[in-house]
């Protein structure tokens, strides 16, 4: 079996690209380069995937790094403008044939293939009013004793993997593992998304600086 057929049926389980966020609440985890192949920077075309039931959410991830890419120099085609149709129903040939129509040399994909939950407990002082002194009236104040007052907050946690593949030895060049928390701003956070993996591509010297 194929290491991009692996990865794609990967892929396809994940979960909507839409949940991916910025760099606020997006974390690296790591990365992997093929050390098989020279760590040089990729040459164009490239072919970005962004597997999402949510078209446009996909057209937004896509356009955003397509963007990103030719900022340095490199030809990129979102898959939206040679497949139409949910990703997730498309087979691995299918892709490929896709990339190869496309003229591209690597393709970049991202999906979200994990999610979690994560709570936050926090506790404070419960306040009260205190009285004090037994004159015509009472002088009250403001003070803080216990018991605690504890407050529970529960996030959802997404973990996306982003790949380069190259198409034609279809190898895999490099993957990255990220950490995403409580999302909120689509188009905001997928296009901070897509600024922390580039720059995660650029340290680890698969693109040159951008452009000026």
């Amino acid at each position: 079996m194929s290491a991009f057929r692996t990865r794609r049926r990967v892929l396809t389980a994940a979960l909507s690209l839409a949940l991916l966020a910025g760099c606020a609440s997006t974390r690296l985890e790591g990365t992997w380069t093929n050390p098989a192949l020279r760590a040089d920077p990729i040459g164009g075309p490239v072919l970005v995937v962004g597997v999402a039931r949510d078209d446009i959410v996909r057209r937004t991830y896509e356009d955003a790094m397509a963007a990103q890419l030719a900022a340095r120099g490199i030809g990129a085609t979102p898959s939206y403008a040679v497949l139409t149709g949910p990703l997730t129903a498309r087979s691995d040939a299918q892709l490929l044939d896709a990339a190869k129509q496309a003229g591209a040399r690597h393709v970049l994909s991202t999906a979200v293939i994990g999610q979690e939950r994560e709570q936050v407990i926090s506790q404070e002082p419960a306040p009260f009013v205190g009285f004090g002194g037994y004159g015509r009236w009472y002088n009250a104040w403001w003070g803080l004793s216990y018991p605690v007052r504890t407050e529970v907050r529960s996030y959802p946690v997404y973990v996306a993997q982003t790949s380069l593949t190259d198409v034609g030895s279809d190898q895999l060049r490099w993957t990255a593992r990220t950490r995403t928390t409580d999302p909120r701003d689509i188009d905001q956070e997928t296009r901070a998304f897509v600024d922390l993996i580039v720059a995660a591509m650029t340290e680890a010297k698969l693109l040159a600086a951008p452009a000026r």
